[in-house]
C-alpha cells in the first residue's frame, strides 16, 4: 500500500489536510470515517481502514438504509489514516477544493479478508458507527458501467439496523465530532479539526493562499504561536446565539447549546410507532392523539408556511390559521402539530374538517401545537422533548395569539388509566412520547401511539356494484404497501357512506378505471367477482375489529378520504409490544438517534450487542415459517434447485408472479403431482390420488370410471398451487378436461420429444410442421417449451368428443405427419428415434397428462414449461432457455401473455375431424 497517487494531487503548502503515512495496525478494530464534501459537487466519502491506509469511495448520494437502493460509490486514490480527522477547508484550486465534514466515525468488522475481498470485488462488513450500524456490502460492477474497476455499488444488508423509512442524511446532517453545519464550517475557512480532537488555523486563509511557514522562512514567534492558541480556544468556547433554558438535556444532565442552522430542504416530522398498550413508566409523557391533519408551521423572516407532512404547502387552506400565527414572537422557527375542527364536546372531528375544505362550510378550525424543532435559528432537535415542549409553551404565552392557536398539553401517571379516560371520551387514542427524546424525521419508537380501535390509511384499488337500492357502488376494494414495496390486498369496506360520498366517490373512481388489478398479486377469486379496477391514487381511512388469518379487514367502516397521504405510504400497521420499546429492543425501529458524547459511547456498545443479536436471530429464524397468500411455508429457505440455489420461499414468489396467467390453465382441473419432498436432488415420487395428508387448500375431485371410487388431486386458486409448493412438488401435470367434465377433454395436446442426436433447429422445424397442418384443419395452436427437451403444441377445442375419439384423432395426424417428413415418428420406442423426433399423441388419453403452463420440472436448472408465440419459438435456442430466475424479467419484457386467448380460440373440433376423414 502507497499514498503516492494521493500526494501527487495535492500541494500541502496550500491545504491543511494530512500528509500522513501508510500506518502500522495496532488495533483489531479497524476504523471507518464518512466524511461529507461539498466539492465540484456535493457526495459523501467512505473510508475503510486497510493495511495501514484508508481505502476509499466517493458516493454521490450518501449512503442509504433501505436495502432495495443500491448507492453508486466511486474508488478513489488511498488516504492516509490520519485523514479520518480531517474537518475542514480544502482551498479553491486544489484537489477537491470545498468543505469536509465530518458525518461519521466508528469501526468497521470485515466479513473474510477484507484484501481478498477488495481484490474479488465483493467487500461484505459491518459498520459500528454514530450514525450508521449493521452490516453492508461493496459490490464491484463491470462491463461498460464499472469504468475500469472503478465503479462499485453501496449496498445496505437486510437486518435489524435496515430501514427503508429513514433518509440518514437528511436526518443526521451535523458533524459527528464538533456539531457544526457545512454552512458553518464554511464560514470558519482557514479552521480545521485534527486528529487529536483541536479546532485550529489551517495553514490556509480565506483567499486560499499560504500564510503559514515556508521553505526558508523562520520559525514563528513565541507571540504568534500564543496568539494563534488564544484564537484556538475562543473557537472553542463560542456560544450560538441563543441557548436552551432548561437542564437535563442529555443523559448526563448537563446544560446543551443548540447550534445556529436553517431547517434542510424537505424537513419532515416525526412519526410515532403503533404499540399493544402505552408504556408505564414514568419516562414518559402523553398527549392527546389528535383527528386531523399533521401540520408543520415554517416561520422564515416572518413569512408563514403551513406544510403537511409530505411536504405539500397547505396554506391557502388554511388562511386563518396562517394569518394567526403573524403574531408570533418570533421571526424564524419550525412548528409541529395538528389542524383539527372541534365538535361540541371539545374532541376533534375529522369528517367535519374535511366537510370544511372539501364543500366549505363554515367552521372554524384549531391548531393544538406539540413540538418546536427549530427556533430563532437554532435547531432544537437535539435538546429534550421536556424542553422543547416547555420552550414552545413560552413562546406561545408570549405571543398572545388567539384562539385557533393551542399548546398540546401533556399528562404524567398511570398511561393505562389515561388512555382508558381517553377511550372513554370517544377520543382516538393518546402518544406517548419519551421525555429526554431529541426529535427525529422518521418514524421513531421514542413516540409510540396507543389506539382506542384500529384504524388506518388504505389506497383504493378497486370498488364493487351496488345491490338494491343503494347508488354509486356497493363496497371500496382495499390495498397497502408491504415492507417490498408490492400492493398487497385488504380486502373491502362497504359501510360507513353518506348518500353524498357514494356519489362523489364513484364519479372520481370512474375516472381512475383500468383493466385490471394493481395489486402485486391477484385477489382471492371471490373478491375479485364483479370487481371494477381503478389506479391505485385514492387514500382512505378505514376502522376495523381486527385481522382474518387470511390477511383480509374484519368488520371495517369507512372514516374519510385522506389527500394529505400518498398511496406510496399506506402501510400495514402491526403494533409493538410496549415492553419490547420501553426495554430497548430493536422490533419496533432503530436505537434513539442523536444522543450526547457519553450516550453516544454507550450506544455503540449497544449497537455491537445488538448486531450480534440480530446475526443470532437472522441464523434462529431463518427457517421459521413465513405465510404468502395466507398459505403457511415452513422452512422457507430451505433450498429445492442445488444446483440454481432456489429455495422454497422463492419458487412460491414465482407462482405469484404468474398466477394470473397460469390459473387459467391449471385450476378446476384433475391433476398429477410429482413431489420432491427433499428438493430436485432428492428422491422424486407421482402422486395422483388425494390424501387427507394433504393441506386444506388441495382439493379432490372424482375421477371413477369404473363405479370404485377414484379421487385425484385439483386446486382452484393460487393458495392451492403454494400449498403444492409447501409439500414439496416440483411438477404440476393436468388433464386436458374440466372437473365438471372428466369425459369430455377440452384440448388436444401433442408432445414433441426429441431423440438424443436431433438438433434444436429440427425439433423446431417439426414444430411449424405439425402447424401447418393443423391450420390446414382450421385448429387454432398454442406453443410452450416443455421445460426438458422439446415443445408442446396445445390446440383448445369444445368439450364435445370422448376420449377415444380425441385420441384416434390426434394419432391420425401425427402418423399422417410420418408419411411425409423422415424427421418425425409415432412410435415411442427409443430404439426408432435416431435422428427423428417423437410426436406424443398418447397424452390425449383419459387419466394421461402433459406439464403445465408455467409449471416447474424436477430437473437441474429449475426450468419451466413457458408459453411462447410462434415467432418466439424461432428465436429459441433449447426448451430450458426459461427458468424460476429468469421469468420475471422475461414476463415484463413482453408484456403480452402469447396464450392470453386461448378460451376464446376454442373450436368444434368434430368439423375437423370429419374434414379430415373425407380427406379434405
Amino acid at each position: 500500500m502507497t499514498l503516492d497517487t494521493y500526494r501527487k494531487k495535492r500541494d500541502f503548502a496550500r491545504t491543511a489536510e494530512p500528509r500522513g503515512k501508510v500506518a502500522a495496525t495496532k488495533s483489531k478494530r479497524l476504523r471507518f470515517v464518512i466524511q461529507k464534501h461539498d466539492a465540484s459537487r456535493l457526495h459523501y466519502d467512505l473510508r475503510l481502514e486497510v493495511e495501514g491506509v484508508l481505502k476509499s469511495w466517493a458516493v454521490p448520494k450518501g449512503p442509504s438504509l433501505d436495502p432495495a437502493k443500491k448507492s453508486l460509490a466511486v474508488q478513489v486514490e488511498d488516504h492516509p489514516i490520519a485523514y479520518g480527522g480531517f474537518e475542514g477547508i480544502i482551498p479553491a484550486g486544489e484537489y477537491g477544493g470545498g468543505t469536509v465534514l465530518l458525518w461519521d466515525e466508528g469501526t468497521w468488522e470485515p466479513d473474510g479478508d477484507p484484501a481478498e475481498g477488495l481484490r474479488a470485488g465483493k467487500l461484505h462488513f459491518s459498520l459500528d458507527g454514530s450514525k450508521l450500524q449493521g452490516e453492508w456490502r461493496l459490490v464491484q460492477m463491470h462491463g461498460r458501467f464499472g469504468d475500469g474497476g472503478k465503479n462499485w455499488l453501496l449496498i445496505k444488508s437486510d437486518d435489524a439496523f435496515a430501514d427503508a423509512t429513514r433518509d440518514i442524511a437528511a436526518e443526521a446532517p451535523l458533524s459527528v465530532k464538533t456539531k457544526r453545519s457545512m454552512e458553518q464550517i464554511a464560514k470558519t475557512k482557514a479552521r480545521v479539526w485534527t486528529p487529536d480532537g483541536e479546532v485550529k488555523d489551517s495553514q490556509v486563509s480565506q483567499s486560499g493562499h499560504t500564510v503559514g511557514k515556508k521553505k526558508g522562512s523562520k520559525a514563528r514567534t513565541a507571540e504568534d504561536r500564543n496568539a494563534r492558541k488564544t484564537h484556538a480556544r475562543e473557537l472553542r468556547e463560542e456560544k450560538p446565539r441563543l441557548v436552551v433554558e432548561h437542564k437535563g438535556h442529555g443523559a448526563n444532565g448537563k446544560r446543551r447549546t443548540a447550534a445556529r442552522v436553517t431547517p434542510p430542504a424537505g424537513f419532515s416530522p416525526q412519526l410515532a410507532v403503533l404499540v399493544d398498550h402505552p408504556p408505564t413508566s414514568d419516562e414518559w409523557l402523553h398527549e392527546i392523539k389528535f383527528d386531523g391533519y399533521r401540520i408543520m408551521v415554517f416561520i422564515e423572516k416572518g413569512r408563514v408556511r403551513l406544510v403537511t407532512r409530505n411536504g405539500n404547502d397547505w396554506t391557502s387552506k388554511f388562511p386563518t390559521i396562517a394569518k394567526s400565527f403573524e403574531g408570533l414572537q418570533t421571526d424564524d422557527a419550525v412548528l409541529d402539530g395538528e389542524i383539527v375542527v372541534l365538535d361540541a364536546r371539545g374532541a376533534s372531528d375529522f369528517q367535519a374538517l374535511q366537510a370544511m375544505l372539501k364543500d366549505g362550510e363554515k367552521v372554524s378550525p384549531s391548531m393544538y401545537l406539540f413540538d418546536l424543532p427549530f427556533c430563532d435559528g437554532e435547531d432544537l432537535r437535539q435538546t429534550a422533548l421536556i424542553d422543547r415542549k416547555n420552550r414552545l409553551e413560552k413562546l406561545l404565552k408570549r405571543s398572545r395569539l388567539d384562539d385557533s392557536i393551542r399548546y398540546s398539553a401533556h399528562l404524567v401517571g398511570d398511561a393505562d388509566d389515561i388512555v382508558q379516560k381517553a377511550c372513554g371520551m370517544k377520543l382516538e387514542g393518546i402518544i406517548s412520547k419519551r421525555r429526554d427524546s431529541f426529535y427525529v424525521s422518521r418514524r421513531e419508537a421514542s413516540w409510540v401511539k396507543s389506539k382506542c380501535d384500529s384504524r388506518q390509511e388504505f389506497v383504493i384499488v378497486g370498488y364493487t356494484e351496488p345491490q338494491g337500492s343503494r347508488s354509486g357502488f356497493g363496497a371500496l376494494l382495499l390495498g397497502y404497501q408491504d415492507a417490498k414495496e408490492q400492493l398487497v390486498y385488504a380486502g373491502r369496506v362497504g359501510t360507513g357512506f353518506d348518500e353524498k360520498m357514494l356519489g362523489s366517490l364513484h364519479e372520481r373512481l370512474q375516472k381512475l378505471s383500468q383493466r385490471d388489478p394493481s395489486t402485486d398479486v391477484l385477489p382471492p377469486a371471490r373478491e375479485r367477482r364483479g370487481a371494477h379496477w381503478v389506479k391505485p391514487v385514492l387514500v382512505c381511512e378505514v376502522r376495523f375489529s381486527n385481522w382474518t388469518r387470511d390477511g383480509l379487514l374484519r368488520h371495517p367502516a369507512f372514516i374519510a378520504l385522506r389527500s394529505d397521504k400518498p398511496a406510496s405510504q399506506t402501510k400495514r400497521e402491526v403494533p409493538v409490544k410496549s415492553e419490547e420499546i420501553e426495554a430497548g429492543e430493536p422490533a419496533a425501529t432503530k436505537a434513539i438517534a442523536g444522543q450526547s458524547k457519553n450516550r453516544r459511547v454507550e450506544r455503540g456498545q449497544g449497537n455491537s450487542q445488538k448486531l450480534a443479536r440480530a446475526r443470532t436471530s437472522k441464523k434462529e429464524s431463518e427457517d421459521a415459517p413465513v405465510n404468502v397468500e395466507g398459505v403457511r411455508l415452513t422452512h422457507p429457505h430451505k433450498v429445492l434447485y442445488p444446483d440454481a440455489k432456489v429455495t422454497k420461499l422463492q419458487l412460491a414468489e414465482y407462482y405469484q408472479v404468474v398466477a394470473k396467467q397460469m390459473l387459467p390453465h391449471v385450476a378446476n382441473r384433475p391433476l398429477a403431482l410429482v413431489r420432491c419432498p427433499d428438493g430436485q436432488a432428492g428422491t422424486c415420487f407421482f402422486q395422483r390420488n388425494h390424501t387427507d395428508s394433504l393441506p386444506e387448500e388441495v382439493t379432490g375431485v372424482d375421477v371413477s370410471e369404473t363405479g370404485e371410487k377414484e379421487t385425484h388431486v385439483t386446486v382452484t386458486d393460487l393458495a392451492g398451487v403454494l400449498s403444492l409448493v409447501q409439500i414439496g412438488v416440483l411438477e404440476i401435470h393436468l388433464w386436458n378436461c374440466r372437473n365438471k367434465d372428466i369425459e369430455h377433454p377440452d384440448q388436444l395436446v401433442f408432445d414433441l420429444d426429441p431423440g438424443p442426436d436431433v438438433a434444436w433447429k429440427q425439433v423446431v422445424e417439426v414444430a411449424h410442421l405439425l402447424k401447418r397442418t393443423l391450420d390446414g384443419l382450421k385448429l387454432p395452436t398454442f406453443v410452450k417449451t416443455s421445460g426438458g427437451k422439446g415443445l408442446h403444441i396445445t390446440v383448445p377445442i369444445k368439450p364435445n368428443i370422448d376420449w377415444d375419439t380425441d385420441k384416434a384423432f390426434c394419432k391420425a395426424i401425427v402418423e399422417s405427419l410420418e408419411k411425409t417428413s423422415d424427421l418425425v415418428v409415432s412410435n415411442m420406442r427409443k430404439d426408432l428415434r435416431g435422428g427423428k423426433v417423437y410426436i406424443d399423441y398418447n397424452r390425449n388419453g383419459r387419466a394421461a397428462t402433459a406439464v403445465a403452463p408455467y409449471s416447474t420440472r424436477a430437473r437441474a436448472g429449475a426450468a419451466i414449461s413457458m408459453p411462447v408465440t410462434w415467432d418466439e419459438v424461432k428465436k429459441l435456442k433449447s426448451a430450458d432457455a426459461f427458468t424460476v430466475q429468469n421469468a420475471a424479467k422475461y414476463l415484463e419484457k413482453r408484456r403480452v401473455d402469447p396464450w392470453a386467448g386461448f378460451e376464446k380460440a376454442r373450436v368444434d373440433v368434430r368439423k375437423a375431424i370429419a374434414s379430415a376423414g373425407s380427406g379434405k
